[in-house]
């Protein structure tokens, strides 16, 4: 009787804590934590643009402008100046050309081999000025060709020398105030020509600099693929010498020469043969 008044307290002791942790879990069902749920998203930070402020640079007042262009070698010129030295050019000859109109050597006291050779310096002289104007006209739509430079230049040069010269003759045959203006037409296109030739100068140093870089570069370049290229290329083996081969094509010929013989003079004893039977 003891034992199964126990076995029933313990029962009951038993069913007591069955209903209390029966009640805690309802409890806790009837009040969830306040814990944020896993598909809430959290706010997105505000953009670094908006909290600072970008520094606004103002350009110095006192910055120093950038040096103008300068020329890169001396006697080189710009278009434009380039192009008011030819229409100087072009105005000396033609005051050239007009005083030499004028000139009339028939009415010079002079012996006849001496006329003759005024008169063909004077047309020279004219020839010399129709050639400088087409060169100095194909120099000016090219001002960057160092040939058409060189070859108004020389066309100066070479129309100088008669001009002085003619200048000279009228000034002892004809009116000394003439001749004067004939010679500063003269020194006037020696002035221009030397410009010309500072120019043409110019040009000719320029290019001269291009080709020295270009020569510079392919020595580098071949210097860079030598050291490059050392040990790595194979190395020339020698060839045995050998007989050569002879072709056969001569016997052949020789060959098919003697079957062509042959055939052509075949032998005549079997029509002998036949006469002495007839």
């Amino acid at each position: 009787m003891t034992f199964i008044g126990s076995s029933r307290s313990l029962v009951t002791m038993a069913a007591v804590a069955l209903l209390a942790l029966s009640n805690s879990w309802h409890l806790a069902a009837q009040n969830p934590p306040a814990n944020p749920t896993p598909n809430t998203k959290p706010a997105a930070p505000q953009s670094q643009s908006q909290d600072v402020e970008t520094e606004k640079i103002t350009p110095s007042s006192t910055a120093v402008a950038p040096p103008a262009t300068l020329t890169s070698e001396a006697g080189s010129l710009r278009p434009e100046e380039i192009a008011a030295l030819l229409k100087d050019m072009h105005l000396t000859e033609y005051r050239v050309d007009d005083l030499l109109s004028d000139v009339r050597p028939n009415r010079w006291k002079l012996a006849p081999a001496t006329l003759d050779s005024v008169n063909a310096t004077l047309a020279t002289l004219h020839s010399e000025l129709t050639a400088l104007a087409e060169w100095q006209a194909q120099f000016g739509q090219r001002t960057n060709s160092v040939f058409l430079g060189f070859q108004t230049y020389s066309a100066v040069d070479a129309v100088l020398p008669r001009l002085y010269g003619m200048a000279g003759s009228v000034e002892e045959h004809e009116n000394a105030s003439y001749a004067a203006q004939l010679g500063q037409a003269g020194n006037n296109l020696f002035d221009l020509q030397q410009k010309l030739g500072s120019y043409v100068g110019s040009l000719l140093h320029s290019q001269d600099e291009q080709i020295l870089a270009l020569d510079n570069n392919l020595a580098s370049c071949q210097q860079t693929l030598t050291s490059e290229m050392r040990g790595k290329a194979p190395r020339a083996v020698p060839v045995r010498n050998e007989a050569p081969i002879r072709p056969e094509r001569r016997r052949t010929i020789s060959r098919a020469a003697g079957a062509k013989k042959k055939n052509a003079h075949p032998k005549s004893v079997p029509a002998k043969q036949d006469e002495k039977k007839s």
